[in-house]
């Protein structure tokens, strides 16, 4: 795992895309609607964590479906992000992935 995975999960538009995308693969329409955003908002975030290799993307017809990238990042999200967790716990995880970027860009300077 690098940086950039917690990066990616440290915007909560991504963090529900992704927790939607743990139940099952879904197209830029499904998760427009479930993200409550617009499609050029959420296809800039699905970009976001189609370059951190969180999720995959498969084209059908005109319509591009995206889904968590294997069955290892699913394992690895399912032990990090309980997609039945409360506010508060999603603030925490939140808050833990902040701190860590934190520490990375004092790392880094």
């Amino acid at each position: 795992m690098n940086s950039s995975i917690f990066k990616a999960l440290g915007n909560e538009t991504r963090l529900k895309i992704v927790q939607t995308l743990m139940i099952k693969e879904h197209n830029v329409t499904d998760l427009t609607i479930r993200a409550g955003k617009d499609q050029t908002t959420v296809s800039r975030h699905l970009a976001t964590l189609v370059n951190s290799e969180i999720i995959s993307q498969k084209r059908v017809g005109r319509n591009i479906f995206y889904k968590i990238i294997d069955s290892e990042m699913k394992e690895w999200l399912n032990s990090t992000i309980n997609v039945k967790n409360k506010h508060y716990e999603k603030k925490e995880l939140r808050n833990k992935i902040e701190d860590f970027l934190k520490k990375q860009r004092v790392k880094n300077e």
